[in-house]
């Protein structure tokens, strides 16, 4: 099946770093807001081996603190946690930013103790995501949700206020796992640890898995996550992003290079307009920096003009 890109070039989204001081992180969050980034997300960890705040707490930060851009989980581990809480939480963020919410899902699984905590099973994490996927898409839209599954059971749980319109779930992840979930449940792919070219692979497994399902492929929307860092000179970005990636994973920045994007705005206009031929639509970065604010006006003032303009995201 062949890929259709939509869009030379995808529209960016902002993964805010794990833990900003308040007085960097709202500065850069008005800019991104402003700036023409099309997304704002943040990123689920309990236990890592750096500061983190926590989604849920900063989602609702951002629904206040912003006025245009959707904003978003990159991704959430809805495994680890209550569904019904976290449907509730999500419709919350969602009914705050005026309907602005994208739900990224996925596994997780960076620290197993993560879910030792919950209680959870590594080997169940699966199972419970497809369930309660489809559990917190009826509690979004259903005055009164029953629910006996394999994992969890509830009866006449009804959230309010529901979503106005249906939440967006895109499905994170690069594994045949992942591909498959995203081709039957999601609204959308978030891809990870993936260049162009095994971006394009990936959203090709994912559309057949949703054509084999008898879904519409062209109903998903494919988006790529990238680690990255911006600078105005050479070796600028590496000396920056070669740290976070060895604090995140223990090993060098060339072991994750394809994974990454950074360097200066040339170098970031090219390899976005790379992962838009690969299919992608959006591009979200985890950007790590030395001064988010500053590098986020950079990327909105010397990157984002020069991407051609695709359609923007659907208001619901």
């Amino acid at each position: 099946m062949a890929v259709q890109p939509h869009s030379p070039f995808p529209e960016l989204g902002l993964v805010l770093p794990p833990a900003v001081p308040p007085g960097l992180l709202w500065p850069a969050v008005e800019t991104a807001d402003q700036g023409g980034f099309g997304s704002i997300w943040v990123t689920d960890r309990t236990i890592a081996h750096t500061p983190w705040l926590e989604a849920h707490t900063v989602l609702g930060a951002l629904a206040a603190r912003t006025s245009t851009v959707r904003i978003g989980t990159s991704v959430l581990s809805v495994a680890r946690r209550n569904p019904v809480l976290t449907a509730h939480a999500l419709a919350t963020a969602d009914f705050l930013s005026g309907g602005r919410l994208l739900a990224g899902v996925g596994l997780g699984g960076l620290e197993p103790a993560e879910y030792a905590i919950a209680g959870v099973p590594m080997a169940r994490r699966s199972a419970l995501t497809d369930e309660y996927i489809e559990l917190m898409r009826r509690l979004w839209r259903e005055e009164s949700v029953d629910h006996e599954g394999a994992a969890y059971r509830c009866s006449a749980v009804g959230l309010s206020p529901r979503p106005a319109a249906p939440i967006p779930v895109w499905v994170g992840g690069n594994s045949p796992a992942a591909h498959a979930r995203a081709g039957r449940l999601g609204d959308g792919w978030l891809s990870v640890f993936a260049g162009p070219g095994d971006f394009a692979a990936g959203w090709r497994r994912v559309r057949d898995h949703a054509s084999a399902a008898g879904r519409n492929p062209e109903d998903l929307t494919p988006a790529a996550y990238a680690f990255a860092a911006i600078g105005t000179r050479p070796g600028e970005a590496e000396a920056v992003l070669d740290p976070a990636i060895r604090s995140l994973f223990g090993a060098p920045l060339e072991q994750f290079e394809s994974a990454c994007l950074y360097g200066t705005a040339d170098r970031w206009v090219d390899t976005v307009g790379r992962f838009g031929e690969a299919g992608a639509r959006h591009v979200n970065v985890l950007l790590f920096s030395a001064d988010l604010a500053r590098d986020v006006e950079t990327i909105a003032s010397s990157v984002i003009p020069r991407l051609s303009t695709p359609g923007a995201l659907a208001r619901r």
